[in-house]
Parts: structure tokens; sequence; C-alpha cells
């Protein structure tokens, strides 16, 4: 009869593990790290463009734009994947630099030496942390996770800098 209750147990762990479609659900260790790989319609006639805008439910992959979403879903590989997070990425890049422009511009020299400082230990970090998610181990996701670690990371210190302080006013 302890059947009974070890069965529970890995119903109800099964069905908090299924936490993003198109993903296996992680049973051991931490849930994974969720980089907003859209979900998309397998490939097929009865799916190829009649399929509805995904709407993410995370707020940075929500600011993706549409460009971006109509290539995932076209996307068949590893490859074409990691193309359209990196031509996302470009374009968030140069979001990025423009508001580092703009709140240079605003600052004092003492305030854009630490944001300078500050810019540049973020983009150590943005490198380090996404190689972290690429080991050829784990296969060709891991590129795809990669890729998407970058983009999220561009677009969160975009959406950063843009509300960074321009000014705070006399002492």
């Amino acid at each position: 009869m302890r059947r009974a209750p070890v069965i529970l147990a890995l119903l109800a762990l099964a069905s908090s593990a299924v936490a993003q479609p198109g993903r296996a659900p992680h049973l051991v260790g931490p849930p994974p790290v969720q980089h907003a790989v859209p979900s998309f319609p397998a490939r097929g006639p009865e799916t190829a463009v009649t399929s509805p805008r995904v709407t993410p439910t995370d707020p940075i992959a929500a600011r993706y734009s549409p460009s971006y979403e109509t290539c995932m879903r076209r996307a068949v590989s590893t490859a074409d994947m990691v193309d359209c997070a990196g031509r996302e990425s470009d374009r968030w890049d140069a979001r990025l630099n423009r508001a580092y422009q703009s709140r240079m511009a605003a600052l004092n020299d003492r305030q854009r030496s630490a944001l300078k400082r500050a810019e540049k230990t973020w983009l150590a970090f943005r490198q380090a942390d996404c190689e972290a998610y690429e080991d050829e181990e784990w296969g060709t996701i891991s590129k795809i996770d990669a890729s998407q670690c970058f983009l999220r990371r561009t677009v969160e210190r975009t959406l950063e800098l843009e509300a960074f302080p321009a000014d705070h006013g006399p002492g």
C-alpha cells in the first residue's frame, strides 16, 4: 500500500515541473533559467502561416520585436534560432548604445566615470554569464540557450539604462 503515496508524490512533482511549453520538465535540481524561447507550432502546411502571434508572459520577452517572433516561428534549425536571437540582439544593442550615450551626455565627469566602469563590468558579466550556458556536452540546445541569454541580458540592461537617472538636480 505504499505505492499510492509515492505515485501521488510523483504526479504532483511532474505536474509542478511542467512550466515551459516545448521543453522537457526538469524534475531534479533547480528550475531552468527561462530565456523566453517562444513556443512555436510544429512546421507544416496546416500551421505555417495561420498560427497566432506568440504573446509571452515574461515581461522581458514581451518586449522582443514581432520580426523576432516571426523569425523564431519559421526557424527549423539551431542555426536559424541562434540567427534570430542574434538579429534581435543587434536591434537591442543599438538601442542600448543610444541609451548609454544619452545618459553619458547628461552626467558630470564623476558620474560618467562611474557609469563607464559599470558598463565595462556589465559587458564582461554578460559575456561570461552567457558563455556559461553553452557547452558541447549539452548539445546544440546550449547554443540556443547562450544566444537567448545574450539577448535577454541586452534587453534587461537597455531597460536599466533607459531608466538610469540622468540628473537628480543640485545638491
